[in-house]
């Protein structure tokens, strides 16, 4: 019963998670969290990978509506690759209390951040300069060291910056969904020595949410507006918040 249950969730989550262009770790970190998995080396190896494979799908399903600013996807996938496995080796430094903490911070002031974004025009398509993905670069690598660090792939953190950047939400997802494979991968190999897997779940819940980020993702480029996802996004990080702290303070 327990795989029927958790592989039709993480098709929802992962349904969701292509919609906003993102990996699905960001929110099926805190979920699995519910059902008393262990952190370091169960929840955070096995999100990683639904995450690059997840954000892999979403990322085919954008770049066949032509959504993706490769100029931008393309050397941010590179930095994000190279940084997060550093995150991943600082883990053994933090308790993981702590981690879930600095979790909620974060998921707090991004839903801030995206609860109030500027004007956004999905007709226009926006001008990005060569500065402006030079600040991408940077940011992207202080990112992915951070996301290596909570095991939760960086595109739930690239998102938000991308948008406060000057892309539109749409624009922002698709471009996203590219940059976070490799990293999540990355990050994944480094965790793999001593990741402990149920195999079979693992294999369940990996066909399941490319389906749902592949089906997510077609969706968005088809239906959702930029503000409509910007808000759905800012719902979507605080609700995760609330829930984690109720579980560290129960």
């Amino acid at each position: 019963m327990l795989y029927v249950v958790i592989t039709l969730l993480l098709f929802v989550l992962s349904f969701l998670s292509g919609m906003l262009g993102l990996g699905v770790a960001f929110i099926a970190t805190p979920v699995l969290g519910l059902f008393d998995f262990e952190l370091k080396h169960v929840i955070m190896p096995w999100s990683l990978w639904l995450n690059g494979l997840t954000a892999l799908s979403g990322a085919i399903a954008f770049a066949r509506a032509k959504m993706v600013d490769w100029r931008t996807a393309i050397p941010l996938l590179i930095i994000t690759t190279l940084f997060a496995p550093l995150g991943v080796w600082l883990l053994q430094f933090i308790s993981t209390q702590t981690l879930w903490w600095i979790y909620i911070g974060v998921l707090l002031f991004l839903a801030y951040r995206m609860a109030f974004p500027p004007r956004q025009n999905d007709q226009q398509i926006p001008v990005i300069s060569d500065a402006t993905r030079v600040k991408g670069g940077a940011a992207s690598a202080l990112i992915s060291v951070f996301a290596g660090l909570l095991g939760v792939g960086p595109g739930f953190l690239l998102m938000p910056t991308l948008v406060m950047l000057g892309y539109t939400a749409r624009l922002a997802a698709a471009t996203n969904s590219v940059i976070v494979t490799l990293p999540s991968f990355s990050a994944f190999l480094t965790h793999l020595p001593d990741a402990q897997f149920d195999w079979l779940m693992l294999i369940l819940t990996s066909v399941s949410a490319v389906i749902g980020a592949q089906l997510g993702a077609g969706f968005m480029a088809k239906k959702v507006k930029s503000a409509t996802l910007t808000r759905l996004f800012a719902v979507a990080l605080v609700l995760l918040a609330v829930q984690r702290a109720y579980l560290l303070i129960r």
